[in-house]
């Protein structure tokens, strides 16, 4: 890792104007300075894009870029495709991320320079702060891993590695990506740290386990068997409890 590591952050939106603004907050807010926020506006007919171009003369890292309409998974390729940064992060429009997660990640990516993918907990939470963009502490709050691209960190050359996001999927690309990564057994571990605070509300695609988002997560799983049973391995994939720090 250089001395001072670049970063950028892929931020998919459509229709998100009640949360993005605070969401962009979270970013620019870290300790650790964010020299790239891409912005993809997936067809919003909100307020979406005039408020993060509102925030975009005064916090010159914020780009705006227009999306294929097809999706979070297409939308983020668009911003994976020009993304500069030595390391990528994403951050859904509706969630929040703690102050200190950038830190966390370095730290780790720092302590151990082979290391590609850093993860960390999630706090699903219900309700936010009334002056701050964070979990109320009195919120219902479930704290887990879950494979969340907004709790992890990774390297660039990651993508180079394992291409991109799967634009056949509308749900589970963020698990077709984890899978894939495991499969080239890319170093990764998992912070005994909350990276990724998940909100949980009425309007979020995944608000509800639908029979769509249920095929895609099978698919996933099923095209992870057929490519290792192409490559003539048998064997599962280790449990992810094996990559968390004690």
């Amino acid at each position: 890792m250089s001395d001072s590591p670049t970063i950028s952050v892929i931020m998919p939106v459509r229709n998100g104007e009640k949360y993005i603004a605070e969401a962009l907050k979270t970013i620019l807010d870290q300790a650790w300075p964010v020299q790239e926020i891409l912005v993809v506006d997936d067809g919003s007919t909100d307020r979406s894009r005039e408020i993060v171009e509102s925030l975009a003369p005064r916090f010159p890292a914020i780009h705006v870029l227009d999306g294929p309409r097809r999706g979070p998974g297409p939308a983020r390729n668009v911003g994976l495709r020009i993304a500069g940064g030595e390391f990528i992060g994403f951050l859904d429009c509706d969630d929040l991320w703690p102050a200190d997660k950038l830190s966390l990640h370095l730290a780790r990516f720092a302590r151990t320079p082979h290391m590609d993918v850093v993860s960390g907990f999630v706090s699903y939470f219900n309700r936010q702060m009334t002056d701050a963009p964070a979990p109320d502490p009195a919120a219902t709050t479930d704290e887990l891993f879950h494979v969340h691209l907004g709790a992890t960190l990774y390297r660039r050359t990651v993508f180079d590695r394992v291409g991109m996001f799967d634009e056949n999927f509308l749900y589970s690309e963020d698990v077709d990506l984890m899978l894939r990564i495991r499969e080239a057994d890319i170093p990764m571990t998992i912070l005994n740290a909350v990276t990724l605070c998940y909100r949980r509300h009425p309007e979020s695609m995944t608000s509800t386990y639908t029979a769509e988002e249920k095929r895609d997560f099978n698919r996933a799983l099923m095209q992870s068997l057929m490519r290792r049973r192409k490559t003539g391995s048998t064997r599962p994939l280790p449990p992810f409890k094996h990559l968390m720090e004690e």
